[in-house]
């Protein structure tokens, strides 16, 4: 049995790709920060950050190293996992997320998807003129974060679930 847990948050840094007996793994941290409305007035504020520690295996790690970066708001679906640690006299409690699921969030901006086949070569569809020596389109459109990511202590929009 496992915990299946759903993370919004920012990518605290770029991901790290690396292999683990010979499979890809990218590793990154992600911030998901609470906000709440101050007691008896209309503004917003912070109220803790929880920080997770992600891990993404063979073609999902390939993906998220190469679509994620620092700041971009996403989503993370995946396996729960708590761990104890000690090192010395300090000891501290670690969560990790074995991602089965990562995505851009929408909320603040789009993103365009580019899809990569599992189709065999002969099942692709062949090259035009045009599309020969073209480049690829980029995998976000308008990759500048946005403010309310930008500036955690920025204004909600008026629309908020919370």
């Amino acid at each position: 049995m496992h915990d299946t847990i759903t993370v919004v948050g920012a990518a605290g840094a770029d991901p790290t790709l690396k292999t683990v007996n010979g499979e890809q793994v990218a590793e990154l941290r992600v911030a998901s920060t609470a906000r709440r409305k101050r007691p008896g007035s209309d503004e917003w504020e912070d109220a803790y950050t929880n920080w997770y520690g992600v891990e993404a295996w063979g073609r999902l790690a390939a993906h998220v190293a190469a679509s994620v970066a620092k700041g971009d708001p996403i989503i993370v679906v995946g396996r729960l996992r708590v761990e104890q640690w000690e090192s010395g006299e300090r000891r501290g409690t670690s969560i990790r997320i074995r991602a089965e699921h990562v995505g851009h969030s929408l909320r603040f901006g789009r993103a365009q998807r580019d899809r990569s086949s599992r189709v065999s070569d002969d099942q692709r569809p062949a090259a035009t003129e045009d599309s020969i020596g073209a480049e690829p389109e980029p995998a976000l459109v308008g990759a500048e974060p946005q403010a309310a990511w930008a500036d955690p202590g920025a204004e909600p929009p008026e629309q908020t679930p919370f």
